[in-house]
Formats: structure tokens, sequence, C-alpha cells
């Protein structure tokens, strides 16, 4: 932790410090009740000795998470961490920060205050980190529900609700109904004779062709696992763990390849992934360019892991060789 950026102090009641531009309360962790007084427009969040601010968390990154101060305001970056940011309910990648306003990385809860609000601590009570929870379940609940309000795309009568809710009675009903209308009309019409009989047989013998071979209709079993592999791929998907959420999709589609939801969001999980990547080395040539050759290499090393299954893709490539080039610049400056 660096004493010219940040401050440390283990009371919540601590008064205004010279320039202070904003602070941040633990509100739940290992280092619940912790202030950190801000004087910098750039600071470092991890669990590693040169963050600035520094948490006792293990599911914290050591270089987890950047706040920098913008023409827009404050805005938190996720630095390539494990475990992502948590915020009003999902987890993302970056975002605007306003004041009062809290955040999760690891274990760790923290309340946003910049400076000119920041006093408003002192009188305000430490919130559990229940209520905090609670809070952040609330968001992650409404914005299901507005997600769930898209149009889904068409999926197969096999897994379909809709073909689960079929009334079976429905179905005799309709049966029987097609049934009489059968006989009825076979009565009107003419019998045909046995040979155009034995012609017909031959002709729908024939059109069968290949159809004749394929299975019948997938197990009831096949389609229960496929949807148990889905619905944890898109649980992984909403929390933007891409690569575990493309990883289920596709042993769902290895158990039912009809699984039409799952291969939609497969392709949007790839999508997002080279998405995610490209975001990622431009953050990392930014830092590179500005000299922050330690924030550079976070985004490099976060853009090879979204890449781990495809080491010879030109872009892993790419990043290899430029975290080779920080990590030798980084040596020279330490000599």
């Amino acid at each position: 932790m660096s004493a010219m950026k940040v401050q440390r102090f283990s009371n919540a009641e601590m008064e205004r410090q010279a320039g202070e531009v904003a602070r941040l309360r633990i509100l739940k962790g290992a280092d619940q009740g912790s202030i950190f007084i801000v004087k910098d427009n750039s600071i470092v969040l991890g669990r590693g000795e040169d963050a600035d601010v520094r948490v006792a968390d293990l599911k914290a990154s050591r270089t987890h998470a950047r706040l920098d101060y913008t023409k827009e305001g404050w805005v938190l970056s996720d630095l390539g961490s494990a475990n992502g940011i948590f915020f009003q309910g999902e987890y993302i990648r970056k975002f605007s920060l306003r004041s009062g306003e809290h955040f999760t990385l690891g274990d760790t809860i923290f309340e946003f205050m910049v400076a000119g609000e920041s006093t408003r601590m002192l009188t305000s009570p430490l919130r559990s980190g229940f209520e905090v929870d609670q809070l952040d379940q609330a968001f992650s609940a409404q914005k299901i529900r507005v997600q769930s309000y898209a149009k889904a795309p068409k999926v197969s009568a096999s897994t379909s609700p809709e073909a689960k809710k079929f009334n079976p009675r429905t179905l005799v009903l309709v049966a029987a109904l097609a049934g009489l209308y059968f006989y009825m009309d076979q009565d009107s019409q003419p019998k045909p004779t046995a040979k155009k009989e034995s012609k017909k047989k031959k002709e729908e013998t024939d059109d069968r062709g290949l159809a004749s071979y394929l299975p019948g209709s997938v197990s009831k079993e096949v389609i229960k696992t496929a949807e148990q592999y889905y619905r944890q791929g898109f649980r992984e998907y909403r929390e933007r763990n891409f690569l575990r959420a493309k990883a289920q999709f596709e042993l769902a589609l290895q158990v039912n390849p009809s699984h039409n939801l799952a291969r939609h969001y497969l392709r949007v999980s790839e999508q997002d992934i080279i998405e995610e990547i490209k975001n990622m080395m431009i953050a990392a040539q930014k830092a590179l360019n500005a000299g922050r050759l330690k924030d550079a290499k976070g985004y490099y090393e976060g853009a090879m892991r979204l890449m781990y299954n495809d080491q010879t893709n030109p872009e892993y490539l790419e990043c290899e060789e430029e975290v080779k080039k920080i990590n030798l610049e980084l040596e020279r400056t330490r000599q």
C-alpha cells in the first residue's frame, strides 16, 4: 500500500484528512470497519503488496481492480481478476461508481464516498453485511425479471415448457375427432383395388429412405441431463464467466444436439469472449502507453486466461510476448 496515495485507519470516525479526494469503508470481510483515505486520482485494490488498498481476502486477486477519476467521474475497472467485481446484483468488468454505492471484491464489501460527502460516513452507522447482501439480491432479482421479458429463441417441441404443460386429455380428444373424421371420409370414398393398395404401400416404403434408420425420439433422461448442463451454463453466463458457460453449453449439446437454447447461448458466449479479449488488449495497450506496466501486464494476462485452450492463437502469442517484455522492463527497474 502506498502511503502517499492511500492512508488506512481502523477508526471508522476518522475526520477528513488533508488531500483527501475520496474514501472507502469496508462493510464486510476480514478488514471490516477499516477506512481507506484516498489521496490520488488512480489507485489499485487487491491483496498483493503492490496494491494501494490492500485487503486480507484470499478470494481477492493480488491486483484485483483499479479506481480512477475520469471526465465522467469515478470508474472502477477489473484488472483481469479471477473472481471479478460484484456490483448491483451482477459481476461486471467496468462501471461508474457514485458516492454512497457499494461493491464486492472476493468476500470484501466496500462502501465508496467522494470527498465532498465523505463526512457523511462519520455520522452514518456501519451497515451490516446481511443488509448489503439483501440489497444485492434485490438488484439481481430485478435484473432477472427484466431479462425474462426478452423473447427467447425458438426451442424444439421436446424441450419447450409449453410441450411439458400439454394436457394428455386434449391429445386423446384430438385423436378421437381425427379418427372419426377419417372414418366418415373413408366411407364416402370408393375402395381401392388390391393392386392399387399394393402399389401404394410400396411407394410409402420407398419414400422412407434413410429416415427409417434414424433413432426414435430423445429419451426423457437425456433431455433432463442436457437441461441441467444448460441451466448451469446459463448461471455462469449471467455472472459473466463466459469460459465456464461455454463449456456447459457444449456439454448440453453433446448430450442433446437439438437443445436450441444451448446452441444459441454457446454462440453468444463465444462472441462475448472475443469481445472481452479485444477490450482487455486495448486497455493493456493504453496502460502501456501511459507507463502503467503492472496494469498492462494484468490486462494481457487476463486476455491470455480467456485463450488458455487456444495457445496457438496469434492474439495469445501477442499477449505472451508483451508480458515477457513487461517482465523484463519491471526487472530492469528493480535493479
